[in-house]
């Protein structure tokens, strides 16, 4: 499993909104903040209030906000809004099904580190990432 690009740029754009959850953030700022380009961040900011992560404020000072709790937000629910719920569970060679009934040769040991990584995601919110960031820093 690969995230996708948009999935990496979801990332970034929720974590760094996370570092204060209730602030008004512009499309403008978080362009200059994160280095997602300006059209694909604004196409991202729609698709994520249209799956209602974050929210629009419309107005001279508006900007993007969450739309509920960063302890809400698991990372399995951010990839799944973006990808689709299928894109978890892709081959990790790049095979659409198993051919002629038969697993590829990574099918078992992929399945299980695949099942991990879903565990982790769907057990990690923006909250810890968020604190994962700062402790970074």
């Amino acid at each position: 499993m690969n995230l996708s690009k948009t999935s990496k740029y979801a990332f970034r754009i929720l974590g760094h909104m996370a570092k204060d959850e209730h602030a008004l953030y512009s499309a403008q700022q978080l362009h200059k903040d994160i280095y997602v380009p300006e059209r694909y961040l604004r196409r991202l900011l729609t698709d994520l209030s249209k799956h209602g992560f974050i929210k629009s404020i419309q107005g001279r000072h508006g900007g993007f906000t969450f739309a509920c709790d960063t302890s809400t937000i698991t990372l399995l629910q951010i990839v799944e809004a973006i990808d689709g719920q299928g894109s978890i569970n892709e081959c990790i060679l790049g095979y659409d099904i198993c051919v002629f009934n038969h697993s590829c040769p990574m099918h078992d040991v992929w399945e299980e580190t695949k099942l991990k990584i879903i565990e982790t995601l769907s057990k990690t919110s923006l909250k810890d990432i968020h604190y994962k960031i700062l402790e970074d820093l």
